[in-house]
């Protein structure tokens, strides 16, 4: 139904496979220690039918714990307006170590059928989606802390390709003194009420090793919503990021959290003005005078020119057109 682009419908599913692969299977392994489901909290949440049909649910959990939680399962059941319970999905927050305060976002579909009757249920009316922790291990590691983005800003899509997608393009920097390898950045987007919408993530920024004060750049476009057709309800007003790298990973007590503070997408504030400002020199607008006489005067000549053009060009077609045709020979 809301679809953020048809190429990003068509990877979409491939990409999430493979950024949990990747993201879940190829970090170091720490031995689990204790469970933590109760440090474990919805945020906020959200839904909508996607394109290819499915129900989709995009919330956010944060760690409302003391210790650091390793991979965060969630389950997922969603109730209709009757009260049945209708589809149960599984997925994985987008995180590894969930330090303590820390937020991430998860993404998770359902079948728009009943696995039990077969029948078509996503359009009786959704009451609710019930939510319960199923994994979350306390651990002792955390990820590299000294990643930051240092500058971001926020796009909607206008070529045919990506029409109403909401991209976010920035820069992140190692402000560490060591390097991180296989570093992705996680988004998440809200509406005007400051609960989640969407998601988006990249794919290994390059350089894939980011030395002390190195940069790379971001861009990574929300999942599913076209900002051209959705309700007021699923536009995207604001946005976080997440950096989430492989390596190095440390064992303790983490810093706290300082890659998910919210960031406005797109400044329409009018620009502050410095006092000074506002009385120019007298040469500063003798110059801006000059220059807009010269651009005048050079407009004025690009016209007169294209107008004898034009004229040239018409009383040639009046000749050629009084003069008679020649008949073909047979």
């Amino acid at each position: 139904m809301y679809c953020a682009s048809e190429e990003l419908m068509k990877t979409k599913p491939i990409l999430s496979l493979t950024l949990l692969a990747a993201l879940f299977l190829s970090l170091a392994v720490i031995p689990n220690v204790t469970s933590q489901p109760e440090s474990i909290k919805v945020v906020s949440y959200n839904w909508y039918t996607d394109s290819l049909g499915f129900f989709v649910v995009v919330g956010e959990i944060q760690n409302i714990g003391s210790s650091t939680v390793d991979t965060v399962g969630i389950g997922g059941t969603v109730y209709t307006v009757d009260g049945t319970a209708q589809a149960d999905s599984y997925t994985q927050a987008y995180v590894k170590y969930l330090i303590p305060q820390q937020k991430a976002v998860f993404y998770m579909e359902f079948s728009p059928t009943n696995d039990a009757t077969g029948e078509t249920w996503i359009f009786s009316g959704i009451d609710r989606v019930d939510f319960t922790i199923v994994q979350a291990e306390k651990t002792s590691s955390y990820q590299y802390p000294d990643l930051t983005v240092k500058a971001s800003s926020a796009t909607i899509g206008s070529s045919a390709d990506d029409k109403g997608v909401y991209w976010v393009s920035g820069t992140v920097q190692n402000i560490g003194n060591q390097t991180a390898k296989s570093i992705r950045v996680i988004g998440t987007f809200y509406n005007a009420s400051n609960t989640v919408v969407a998601m988006g993530y990249t794919d290994p920024l390059t350089p894939t090793s980011l030395n002390p004060s190195g940069t790379a750049s971001l861009k990574l476009g929300a999942f599913d919503l076209n900002q051209t057709e959705v309700p007021s309800n699923l536009k995207i007003a604001s946005y976080s990021l997440l950096i989430q790298t492989e390596e190095p990973v440390f064992s303790g007590t983490p810093p706290p959290p300082s890659n998910t503070t919210q960031t406005p997408p797109i400044d329409n504030s009018e620009p502050s003005t410095d006092p000074s400002d506002s009385n120019p020199s007298p040469w500063s607008t003798y110059a801006i005078v000059a220059i807009v006489a010269i651009l005048g005067l050079i407009g004025t000549a690009m016209v007169l020119k294209k107008r004898n053009s034009q004229l040239k060009n018409k009383r040639k077609m009046q000749v050629q057109r009084q003069q008679p045709t020649s008949k073909k020979k047979r």
